[in-house]
């Protein structure tokens, strides 16, 4: 494989910093292994610390659904050959490509209140399947299972615009975070579209009127929405100048109205909800692909998979070293120990290649004067500091 990808592919990323592997057993899927876990979770961590605050609630649906849900919500004209479908008990089920037509069950399972929106529904789920062609799965670009940070927000007609305006806000925040600059488009009703045409010119307006206020620069693309409605794509643009669709937010006036979804307004008439769609990485497996290839591997402390390395110089250090470990532990910094008897010259180049953010250098004149010796990834000085001034500065950053 090595001989056939560039070093800056995802997929030789991967491999050199032990982050997942890919087996025939299981075509189009990621055997994650430890580290690439650790990454993983950071991002879902985050984006359930975002998520909190915005007052989402975290819902959780099947896997395996009848037919009939799918063909109420369209997904079996629009989209039946990419399920992945099973016979059981003489009917028809599929493994669910998306979140969207299940959420819509949670919504309907009480009766709802003007008052009661927006109702922000979040699943973050490693349960997402599509039958993608082989000759199109790639790496952890294209794959058959997959993990969204999924969300639906249902709400009035007149919350539509603050509710796009926070999405907006949340992913730029994001994205601006990782250093990754964004782009937007606005994809419009697609030649196979379903619902009424006027409902579809109300949803456009309303993407459009937020992407003016919002005082980015925009494109529209023609007939590119969603079956069900017009969206935002955010996209990324990565170290080689490569353009990717991330973050997506798809409003959606045809998936309450196919399940009849209503709330009651303050005057006590039933009235349509508004469903909007939005991911902010879109999938992990792909987020995680490009951010790799766009940092070559190093990536920021909070998301790197060993933030810091601490390599002893002779056997009478390692104590002292174990000490540091402790404390950069009950910091929750995650740390590896090298203790190894081996040239110091081999341990700090094998560090540097795991792209690890910070190494310690722990000889004698460290342990003595209780001080650490800091290579800082990128920098070719190095620092020698206590242990608590640099914790401080982990604090601040």
């Amino acid at each position: 494989m090595s001989q056939e990808l560039s070093d800056n592919d995802h997929r030789i990323i991967g491999q050199k910093l032990d982050l997942f592997s890919f087996h025939e057993v299981a075509p189009g899927t990621v055997f994650w292994h430890g580290k690439g876990m650790v990454i993983w979770r950071e991002l879902e961590k985050y984006l359930r610390d975002k998520l909190d605050r915005a007052d989402y609630q975290e819902v959780s649906t099947p896997v395996m659904v009848k037919r009939e849900l799918f063909e109420r919500s369209g997904h079996w004209e629009h989209f039946k050959e990419n399920l992945f479908l099973l016979d059981i008990d003489n009917e028809t089920y599929a493994l669910k490509p998306m979140n969207c037509p299940e959420s819509t069950l949670i919504y309907s399972s009480a009766t709802r209140s003007y008052r009661d929106l927006p109702l922000r529904l979040s699943e973050i789920t490693d349960r997402i399947h599509r039958n993608e062609l082989s000759g199109t799965l790639g790496g952890l670009m294209r794959v058959r299972q997959m993990t969204q940070d999924d969300a639906h927000i249902y709400c009035r007609p007149d919350q539509i615009e603050s509710e796009i305006q926070d999405l907006m806000n949340l992913i730029k925040e994001f994205y601006t975070k990782l250093d990754m600059p964004l782009s937007f488009n606005l994809a419009t009703r697609p030649e196979k579209a379903m619902g009424d045409p006027a409902l579809w010119q109300a949803a456009e307006k309303a993407l459009e009127a937020v992407l003016k206020k919002s005082g980015v620069s925009y494109k529209i693309q023609e007939r590119d929405g969603a079956f069900y409605g017009p969206k935002i794509d955010i996209n990324v643009t990565d170290s080689q100048n490569r353009s990717w669709t991330m973050a997506t937010i798809q409003l959606d006036f045809q998936m309450p109205e196919r399940f009849g979804l209503e709330y009651v307004d303050a005057q006590g008439e039933r009235k349509r909800p508004v469903m909007i769609h939005r991911a902010i990485i879109g999938t992990f497996e792909r987020f995680i692909g490009i951010l790799l290839e766009h940092t070559g591997g190093a990536l920021p402390m909070w998301l790197a998979p060993v933030g810091v390395r601490v390599l002893t110089i002779n056997e009478k250090v390692v104590e002292y070293a174990k000490n540091i470990v402790a404390k950069l532990k009950e910091k929750n910094i995650r740390v590896e120990l090298d203790t190894r008897n081996e040239s110091i010259g081999k341990k700090i180049r094998e560090a540097e290649l795991q792209k690890i953010p910070f190494i310690f250098v722990i000889g004698d004149k460290e342990a003595a004067g209780e001080t650490i010796n800091v290579r800082t990834r990128g920098e070719k000085e190095t620092k020698t500091i206590s242990l608590e001034e640099f914790l401080k500065k982990m604090a601040e950053a």
